[in-house]
């Protein structure tokens, strides 16, 4: 998923935040080669507080980013 593929509105960050806020998550994701996640849930917490703190600052687009990636890979392998 790239950049241009997410939205970054607010109603749209509150979605994806609350997706994966309320979604059933392995404690363990592989999302690809480089990207081994060993706690979802710490993952997710690490993300959604970064995004809280500081939206709609840009520099933290890349953690709305990282909760698209993770919809995505779950929603593709259910």
């Amino acid at each position: 998923m790239s950049q241009e593929e997410c939205q970054f509105d607010e109603a749209s960050v509150q979605a994806i935040m609350h997706w994966t806020e309320t979604a059933q998550l392995p404690k363990e994701i592989v999302l690809s080669e480089s990207e081994h996640i060993y706690d979802t849930s710490l993952y997710v917490r690490a993300n959604i507080n970064d995004i809280k703190q500081h939206y709609p600052d840009v520099f933290y687009n890349s953690a709305i980013i990282r909760l698209y990636r993770l919809k995505e890979f779950i929603e593709s392998n259910n």
